[in-house]
């Protein structure tokens, strides 16, 4: 054992545990449990030696008690630039104990804070592999939102809490705190992975800092360790394996900006299909029960009428851009824009039993959003964005429709019509479903049968629904 001058080793184990040594014999660095000390915890990281390079037989360890002082400050820094009360911001291990927090003591100590509001209900073991999870919850302050990320490669996470009225601000201040907390993350992050490394011998430290720089897709840096032991062979092999990497990096890249391309016209599932060579690309379709959606702004002629195009063009982008992804986050596929107007399906080209409440579900957050987003929209151009939407279910036919030179993937049938219609009869803010749709919503919304309606173009009339969000 190395000891570090005027460090208390009393805590340091004589022996790794069975589990520790197992686990860094398949990671580069491991992480084992915190021990309470002054000024700050200190954090056992354990490195297997493998003279033989990556898959080679282990030989020893190396491992360290790596002190959290630098992390400490860094909370301490982050929450004072943030404003944030002294629990807003902190981290804790796999138990929840407190391992940096604005509060030394907390961290010294390792207190416990399994009763933070951020961490009522979660199951410790859920932090590895890392997660991600946001709620409400109310304490002293009021109505809080609260925000748990798992740290990669830890089997700990970073903890954020903050006042509700402070989450849900317009959409410029809310950008500027989204972007906040991942730079607080990633910093964190790469602090830890700093202070990792920095506890072992200057070739580890070089090595651990080139690794970092092939995460990042820096393939045309080297490492260059003088030592002829097991860490020259490390270094060696991770320059080699950094040159074939680097050769095929443009390959890659012209790939991906290809498959970039193909998406701004084709759904993302049927570019990896096209790409893997399994998607048929011949005229025609299969029957396939789907959900689909239509949604368009109320009263859109008055608008174009009163703003500028380029002021349209930039509305309308906005709200393209943030419906998709709010369809995309539900499983769903939009097939197309129609002016105003956006087409969206669910059950093909991957099919889904409960395609009906995922567009139900995707209708209403685009609602949701869309009262958030409307604040930016007075402000900026003196209006707000009104939806109305129509949703039906069943079978129609999903494929390649158009000619041998010009097609798009995308449903025809009766349904598509139905779902139409029912969307120009919607009011501003109204989600109306046919009887088929709210059949198989089961109890997770509210429909209210607004009667049976003669529907523009069709013989039949039609039982209809009303959503309530």
């Amino acid at each position: 054992m190395i000891r570090e001058a005027g460090t208390d080793t009393a805590g340091t184990p004589e022996q790794l545990d069975v589990d520790l040594r197992s686990a860094a014999e398949g990671q580069r660095l491991v992480t084992g449990p915190a021990r309470a000390g002054e000024p700050s915890p200190r954090v056992l990281l354990v490195v297997a030696i493998r003279p033989e390079g990556a898959g080679g037989p282990v030989t020893g360890y190396v491992a360290s008690g790596v002190s959290l002082v630098g992390v400490q400050d860094r909370i301490g820094q982050l929450a004072a630039h943030l404003g944030a009360a002294e629990d807003a911001l902190f981290i804790v291990d796999h138990e929840f104990h407190v391992l940096a927090h604005v509060d030394p003591t907390r961290a010294s100590t390792l207190s416990s804070a399994a009763d933070e509001g951020a961490l009522v209900g979660v199951d410790p073991d859920s932090l590895v592999p890392m997660i991600a999870r946001s709620g409400e919850y109310e304490d002293a302050q009021g109505v809080m939102v609260g925000t748990l990320i798992g740290l990669p490669n830890r089997p700990w996470a970073a903890v954020a809490q903050l006042p509700r009225a402070l989450a849900y601000a317009p959409i410029e201040r809310m950008r500027t705190i989204v972007i906040a907390s991942v730079l607080v993350v990633m910093t964190l992050a790469g602090l830890l992975g700093v202070l990792g490394s920095s506890r072992l011998t200057a070739p580890l430290a070089r090595l651990t800092a080139f690794a970092g720089e092939l995460a990042q897709r820096h393939f045309d840096r080297r490492v260059e360790v003088t030592s002829r032991d097991e860490l020259g062979v490390l270094a060696e092999a991770m320059s080699g394996a950094a040159a074939e990497l680097e050769a095929s990096e443009a390959r890659i890249a012209k790939e991906l900006a290809i498959r970039h391309d193909i998406g701004r016209y084709v759904p993302a599932e049927i570019v990896e299909r096209i790409v893997a060579r399994e998607q048929d690309m011949a005229l025609g379709g299969e029957r396939r029960e789907i959900s689909v959606m239509f949604m368009d702004v109320v009263a859109f002629t008055p608008l174009t009428e009163r703003l500028e195009p380029e002021q349209v063009v930039e509305i309308l982008n906005h709200l393209f851009t943030i419906s998709t992804e709010i369809v995309f986050r539900h499983g769903g596929t939009v097939d197309k824009f129609i002016g105003d107007s956006m087409m969206a399906i669910w059950g093909a080209p991957s099919s889904v039993d409960d395609h009906a409440l995922r567009a139900v579900e995707a209708a209403e957050d685009i609602l949701s959003w869309l009262e958030v987003a409307n604040q930016h929209f007075r402000e900026r151009y003196q209006t707000a964005i009104r939806l109305a939407f129509g949703i039906n279910s069943g079978a129609c036919v999903v494929g390649n429709i158009g000619s041998d030179t010009r097609m798009e993937y995308t449903a025809i049938g009766d349904v598509v019509n139905v779902a139409a219609r029912l969307e120009a009869i919607a009011r501003p803010q109204q989600i109306l479903v046919t009887r088929a749709t709210a059949d198989r919503l089961g109890d997770r919304f509210e429909c209210v049968d607004i009667g049976v309606k003669q529907l523009a173009g069709r013989a039949a009339t039609l039982e209809i629904l009303e959503v309530r969000t």
